[in-house]
């Protein structure tokens, strides 16, 4: 059985007497009928929702109309929750939420935002006869927030235009984490630092270890070139000695940038990417796919729980942890 949210809500805790009706029930007709009875009970067992007083929503209303409704974006019906767009210098949009609460201003509402590092409200000691929580207050506070991370985000905009992004497809402006194609089969797993993003990052190549040994010799010769009043993408290039591939160049040549396991087709299989790579052909694989292919072809030997057999595409030797 499932069911909407509200639902699911109204009858928690109800499971086990809900699975005995159906059990027991004569027909869909019944059982239906049986289960409006108990939302019926629960429903009224459960206590009425005290809407805030109505200084409340003057208040709220009073505030809002000082900020300006243009910059709203959501409002829900209750006005317990209320969302804006604030844009930052250099006019890139972002949300902040507030809740709030029905004894608002007394108490302060709550943001919430897609920030790369914790945002709270902060508010001043209390003045007697003045309420200390406003939402101009705490949208002036997330301007604020958005100015220390415009570096960060120049970094990453930069990286999102002019590279081939393979994860995450539609990054939020929390996310400092970006893996590119770099061609032959092989990516680069890179994570900006929050509080110096024209640092060199923290870097993780992936693909088939023959395929990568170059560019690992090419940044450990070049890291003395890394200059911090350049792009992290343009020092990329020179430590690595090669252009990033551009979106345009990735769609051209796809197979060359592909990622996808070469036997499923797919690049995420049940939360797991491809780990394992041919130093032949670089083509990439998920480690089970690999597994399976191996474990039925009858010139595979197995050592422990390693399989050894010939790659699918070049015929390579090959090996793999069998899976279990």
């Amino acid at each position: 059985l499932e069911g909407c949210p509200r639902l699911c809500a109204a009858l928690a805790g109800q499971e086990a007497s809900i699975m005995r009706r159906l059990q027991h029930a004569t027909s869909v007709r019944s059982f239906v009928e049986e289960l409006h009875e108990l939302l019926d009970r629960q429903l009224g067992a459960q206590p009425p929702v005290l809407l805030p007083p109505a200084a409340f929503y003057d208040m709220l209303i009073r505030e809002i109309d000082m900020i300006g409704w243009s910059t709203l974006s959501s409002l829900s019906p209750s006005l317990d929750k209320i969302e804006w767009v604030v844009h930052d210098e250099k006019q890139r949009a972002h949300r902040l939420m507030l809740k709030m609460p029905a004894s608002y201003p007394t108490d302060p509402p709550v943001a919430h935002a897609d920030l790369p590092s914790p945002f709270e409200l902060s508010w001043p000691t209390v003045c007697e006869g003045i309420s200390r929580y406003s939402l101009a207050s705490a949208i002036a506070q997330f301007r604020t927030a958005l100015t220390q991370h415009q570096l960060l985000w120049d970094m990453l905009d930069d990286i999102d235009t002019n590279t081939w992004v393979l994860e995450p497809k539609n990054p939020s402006r929390a996310s400092v984490e970006r893996r590119i194609a770099l061609g032959s089969h092989r990516s680069l797993q890179m994570s900006l630092h929050v509080s110096a993003a024209n640092a060199l990052p923290d870097l993780n190549f992936l693909g088939a270890e023959r395929a990568l040994a170059p560019l690992r010799r090419a940044l450990n010769a070049n890291l003395h070139r890394w200059q911090p009043s350049r792009t992290v993408r343009l020092n990329l290039q020179d430590l690595l000695d090669m252009s990033l591939p551009t979106p345009h160049e990735a769609v051209a040549a796809a197979d060359d940038y592909s990622v996808e396991c070469a036997i499923c087709y797919q690049y995420d299989l049940e939360g797991t990417v491809p780990e394992c790579a041919c130093d032949g052909c670089n083509k990439p694989f998920h480690q089970t796919c690999l597994a399976e292919w191996l474990r039925g072809l009858p010139t595979t030997q197995q050592s422990f729980n390693r399989l050894f057999g010939d790659c699918p595409y070049c015929n390579r030797p090959i090996a793999v942890e069998g899976t279990t």
